[in-house]
């Protein structure tokens, strides 16, 4: 082809131009549109094999038999979103450099679960972990809890449900792009001693997280006995847990939010059975699904595991992030938290430690703080000094403690609880912002009655003699 020549002013001449244009235009017309077209598809070509699309999550299957494959292939290509692309991780050594690595691998666990951690070892390559998504055909919270503890990030049943499995890749891209939103905080508060404040502190540092992040705090009331949240919130609750643990139907975000009744402070709670007989309805299976759509809706769960072991609570404390245990300064309250620190153990949680709360301190009882430090083997994470009549107005008032009681040191304790609960920076020394006269209070608090102190809540317990040790 001749090259057209250009005139002085850098232009093509007339008759060259006219040359020019006759050859394009003997081009077909879908031809001329179609070249950039090709062109571009070919660089996208080249660019898919150096570079991730950022909206779409690179997809690994392993261990999976033919027909598994062909059931999670078809759940991904009826799933509308996200968007995905599987990739092959056992290509040649040649062009694995020209395939994106996984965002994620969906392994399908077989048979048995004592196999179940070598299976995910054996496809996790050195370097960036990508998250692990275990298939499991056991459909039963047990399964769960046994694929999680063997490394698996989230798990979906076979034959795979579309939800289901869009919810685990949707999380997946939340956390790609950087955890567009924050996994939530679910905060466990549990005694295997009755009376030492659980259902009380977990309202009062409801008001608390509220009030100092701003963000959206529920309470979840597992106290089947007692379902004390409502009634300290002032609360009426016409829907509960109850009914969202038919095991015929799927909790979802729509169902949920029907349950949940809410305080004028902004806090939502869950409530208990509103009969004691229903809380056996409870199992750990529809505690594990509530939990998870409540993850999703929340930034903040506290859980009032009341005092009553069970199977529900294992499955709360193994999605937990925080485990707090209150205990006094009492025989019958230290001695019952060395056995649930020895059941604890046994449990194998490993990634979870208990924080020790010592509610309704006073610093001149025999109990002191080194003994009871010394007695479980746990160091006390935060005082909290004895104010009945600040808990008393709490409860009358069915609002925060610092609206109603902000001098008080057991206030300052609370949000200095919170700021530890909700990883806020720690606020200045409880006992320092308590006034003087709290202090005191607390320090020579006077029982109601001959060997019987007040406690939150209304409730009555034997004051333990004075000892050397606890």
């Amino acid at each position: 082809m001749v090259k057209p020549t250009t005139s002085k002013e850098g232009r093509c001449t007339k008759l060259e131009a006219e040359g020019l244009r006759d050859r394009t235009e003997s081009v077909p017309l879908q031809e001329r549109q179609d070249r950039p077209r090709v062109s571009q598809e070919l660089r996208n070509e080249a660019e898919r094999t150096t570079r991730p699309r950022a909206n779409v999550l690179a997809i690994a299957i392993c261990g999976a038999a033919e027909p598994c494959r062909e059931q999670i292939m078809a759940a991904l290509a009826e799933m509308a979103q996200p968007l995905v692309e599987v990739v092959d991780t056992q290509s040649s050594p040649d062009d694995r450099h020209k395939i994106r690595s996984p965002d994620a691998i969906i392994v399908a666990l077989g048979e048995d679960p004592e196999t179940w951690g070598l299976q995910i070892q054996d496809v996790v390559a050195e370097g960036s972990r990508p998250a692990i998504i275990a298939a499991v055909a056991d459909r039963s919270g047990e399964a769960v809890r046994q694929a999680l503890r063997a490394g698996a990030d989230d798990v979906f049943f076979l034959p795979p449900e579309i939800s289901d499995l869009s919810r685990c890749l949707v999380r997946v891209g939340e956390m790609r792009q950087g955890g567009a939103r924050k996994r939530a905080v679910v905060c466990a508060l549990a005694s295997v001693a009755g009376g030492v404040g659980v259902s009380t502190l977990t309202a009062a540092l409801g008001f608390a997280l509220r009030r100092m992040t701003k963000q959206r705090v529920a309470l979840v009331d597992l106290g089947m006995q007692s379902g004390a949240l409502a009634a300290i919130l002032d609360l009426n609750p016409e829907h509960t847990l109850t009914e969202l643990v038919d095991p015929s139907s799927t909790v979802d975000s729509l169902r949920l939010e029907r349950s949940l009744a809410v305080h004028e402070s902004g806090l939502y709670l869950l409530a208990a059975p509103k009969r004691i007989e229903e809380g056996e309805m409870v199992s750990g299976d529809s505690i594990l699904s509530v939990l998870e759509v409540m993850q999703e809706l929340f930034d903040v769960i506290l859980i009032d595991c009341g005092h009553h072991m069970s199977e529900s609570l294992v499955t709360v404390w193994e999605h937990a992030t925080h485990l707090v245990y209150p205990v006094e300064q009492s025989i019958s309250s230290v001695r019952p938290a060395q056995r649930f620190l020895e059941m604890f153990g046994r449990l194998g949680l490993a990634d979870l430690e208990v924080q020790f709360v010592l509610n309704r301190y006073v610093p001149g009882n025999p109990f002191t703080v080194e003994k009871i430090e010394a007695a479980i083997g746990r160091r006390v994470a935060v005082h909290i000094p004895r104010d009945d009549d600040a808990f008393v107005q709490m409860q009358l008032g069915c609002a925060d403690l610092a609206t109603l009681a902000p001098q008080s040191a057991a206030t300052a304790a609370i949000d200095q609880l919170a700021a530890l609960i909700g990883g806020l920076p720690s606020p200045s020394d409880a006992m320092a912002k308590g006034s003087f006269l709290a202090r005191v209070r607390a320090a020579f608090r006077v029982p109601a009655g001959p060997g019987v102190a007040p406690v939150l809540g209304g409730e009555r317990h034997t004051v333990q003699p004075s000892a050397s040790g606890a």
